[in-house]
């Protein structure tokens, strides 16, 4: 005897049969969410999918990734997350966006979310087409200005925009001022505080940067002012890989041969190098809401910052001392390290608390989540 066949309609979108779930592995998940990303190198948001999409799954939601960068699925995977590599071609192409459309059609996400205009052109298409909403997560606030090309795209997907701090949803505004308000969305990146910190240890003071090493991220300003400071005070660690690896070395020889200055090239486990440091350089001059500070902060460790993009937004009063102008070149970062460096321990520590203190009580990765769930079910599903 034929078995019965069960329909299920969700959202006027949705029907399934008992037949179709052996294809749908998310179909009794609580909420299916797809993230697209298409960049060939690692960057916040990538750590930002990380870390949304593992707290997703642990919430008994679906999550599907469809990525190009091996590490990045290697990553999620490895945190028993469903990674696909994705090929995606030339804007538009029909070719990827029929196989997205079939994608979508097996797994049956309720949003998709989008990281830059190949994920929308390609992804965001299909999504559309099958009538599934689209999400454009927003890195910084020039990410989306406004041309022919961009106008006619976002027109086309009426997407709606998740900006990780107010500075970039004003800059969505600025530049697609024909977005309506109730279509962008900020919530702040977040982490998962650690329970306590690590205390400063005998001997040099651990500083760190997890920044790519390129021109806006302004290494320099920080390894000129480290080669003014006493030897042996201090030890500086760079963690990540970029175009100015081989220059910046070369130029800091000295505070390399010393064993003030090491290079750690790229990882895809930072937290492994944050867990032996004491203080968190970010010299960068474009930045939205630098995950890689608050992944510092979630650790305990404290921060020393330019005063750029959403930073401000997240830094607590009790540190404004260690927060530098925009402008600041060497100077400035060397008379903050400075006042660092001659701290006794107990009071490095008693900053390092207020770090850790900062991440429980702003950017706590679990509160942000359930800001997320909020939207997505409020706003986009209609549940």
């Amino acid at each position: 005897m034929k078995a019965p066949v069960r329909l299920t309609l969700s959202r006027n979108r949705r029907i399934e049969t008992d037949a179709e779930s052996a294809f749908n592995p998310y179909m009794n998940t609580t909420m299916h969410i797809a993230f697209i990303n298409s960049t060939r190198s690692w960057g916040g948001v990538k750590t930002w999918t990380v870390d949304y999409a593992t707290e997703l799954v642990a919430r008994d939601h679906g999550v599907t990734v469809f990525a190009r960068q091996s590490e990045f699925i290697a990553t999620l995977k490895d945190r028993g997350i469903d990674a696909r590599q994705a090929n995606f071609g030339f804007d538009f192409n029909p070719l990827t966006i029929g196989r997205f459309i079939a994608a979508f059609l097996r797994t049956r996400p309720d949003i998709v979310i989008c990281n830059i205009n190949k994920d929308m052109n390609t992804a965001g298409v299909a999504a559309r087409l099958l009538g599934i909403p689209v999400v454009q997560r927003v890195g910084m606030p020039r990410d989306m200005e406004s041309n022919s090309r961009v106008t006619f795209l976002i027109k086309l997907l009426k997407p709606w925009f998740l900006c990780p701090s107010h500075s970039v949803a004003n800059g969505v505004r600025t530049h697609l001022p024909f977005v309506p308000e109730d279509r962008i969305k900020v919530i702040h990146n977040a982490k998962k505080p650690v329970d306590a910190i690590r205390p400063v240890q005998s001997g040099p003071l651990q500083l760190i940067s997890t920044s790519q090493v390129n021109k806006d991220k302004h290494h320099q300003n920080v390894l000129d002012a480290l080669e003014t400071l006493p030897p042996d005070s201090f030890q500086y660690h760079i963690v990540g890989t970029g175009k100015l690896v081989e220059s910046l070395r070369e130029q800091h020889r000295k505070l390399e041969k010393r064993g003030s200055l090491v290079w750690h090239g790229f990882t895809t486990d930072v937290q492994a190098h944050l867990r032996n440091a004491d203080v968190f350089l970010l010299p960068s001059n474009s930045e939205g809401m630098p995950n890689a500070l608050l992944e510092a902060m979630a650790m305990g460790l404290i921060p020393v910052s330019r005063d750029i993009g959403g930073v401000s937004e997240i830094w607590p009063d009790s540190l404004a001392h260690l927060m530098v102008p925009p402008s600041a070149g060497h100077e400035e970062f060397r008379n903050t390290i400075d006042s660092l460096l001659k701290l006794d321990n107990d009071a490095l520590n008693a900053l390092k608390g207020l770090s850790l203190n900062a991440c429980r009580t702003t950017f706590n990765l679990p509160t942000k989540i359930d800001e997320f769930e909020r939207w997505v079910e409020d706003n986009l599903l209609g549940r």
